[in-house]
């Protein structure tokens, strides 16, 4: 537990970094004129967009539109900064964009499915959209960034945000080092990358969810650190007990323990895992009830 504390400030160093500038050169601002299509940020515009414009309303007033996609409601931040009384500047550049305004620093990279925002990272799987010189951010996101209700129906028809309490983001340097213990951090990050490596970033996150789920079960000990070394019955993580859990982490498995700790979670209720390729599932399989499959892991409960 000593190293542990005595590694903390590297691997939160390391956080921070990851959260800072990529050093992109920001490219021009995209012409204005005619919209072209709206479709996310990476993916090339198709011919016949998979999209829906969506009405956008704050305070029961018609103040914008939005766009549907994927079942995704995407909303433009302009109209919340202009009610803080805040002049929003939207950068696009070769591989992402940022967003600055006082107060609030984001930046996203295209090929990403996770962006930064005041030094905080944040889950985006769809990731964002840009037409016509503007960007659109996923509506759960906006209310993230704001701390105002976002709310969409389920017949994706219209967006309607409640500015009641509108505040900017609370982050900084050291937000996770103040909000969450930082043995769990720290542990967290490396059985993420011990389990899974090359694996889809839904992936990375679902194993943070099991560990956390399992810190919240009344069934197994109630430290991240406990659960990991946990061997009632039998070794619970195998990282643990061949010593790869002590491996540094790399840049995805420390973004995906911030995503955890965020609350983003991929698997449910899940507090088991394995992958089936590299040892027997059957007793999974016959014993708890498969809740998803990502990558090379099934996760169940």
């Amino acid at each position: 537990m000593k190293a542990a504390r005595r590694l903390l400030p590297a691997l939160l160093a390391l956080c921070l970094l990851l959260c800072g500038c990529t050093g992109d050169e920001a490219a021009a601002p995209a012409e204005t004129g005619p919209a072209p299509a709206a479709v996310p940020a990476r993916t090339p515009a198709p011919e016949r967009p998979p999209y829906q414009e969506l009405p956008v309303y704050m305070d029961g007033l018609l103040i914008d539109r939005g766009y549907v996609y994927e079942g995704t409601a995407f909303l433009s931040p302009e109209p919340l900064f202009d009610r803080a009384g805040l002049l929003m500047e939207y950068t696009p550049g070769p591989g992402g964009f940022t967003i600055s305004a006082p107060g609030l620093a984001l930046e996203a990279e295209r090929s990403a499915e996770y962006l930064c925002a005041n030094g905080r990272w944040f889950y985006t799987p769809l990731g964002c959209l840009e037409t016509g010189g503007r960007v659109y951010l996923p509506a759960e996101l906006l209310a993230r960034l704001f701390s105002v209700s976002v709310s969409v129906g389920e017949d994706m028809l219209r967006a309607e945000i409640n500015s009641a309490g509108l505040s900017l983001l609370r982050g900084g340097e050291n937000y996770y080092e103040l909000n969450f213990p930082a043995e769990d951090f720290y542990w967290l990050s490396r059985i993420i990358y011990s389990e899974t490596r090359d694996q889809p970033m839904a992936g990375l996150i679902g194993v943070g969810n099991v560990v956390l789920n399992r810190v919240a079960s009344d069934n197994f000990p109630d430290t991240v650190f406990n659960v990991i070394f946990d061997r009632k019955g039998a070794v619970q993580f195998d990282p643990a007990a061949d010593g790869s859990v002590l491996g540094e982490p790399d840049e995805r498995s420390v973004i995906a323990a911030c995503l955890c700790l965020e609350g983003y979670n991929t698997v449910g209720e899940s507090l088991y895992f394995v992958n089936p390729d590299r040892g027997d599932g059957s007793w999974f399989e016959a014993s708890l009830r498969l809740v998803i499959s990502i990558g090379d892991h099934d996760f169940y409960m």
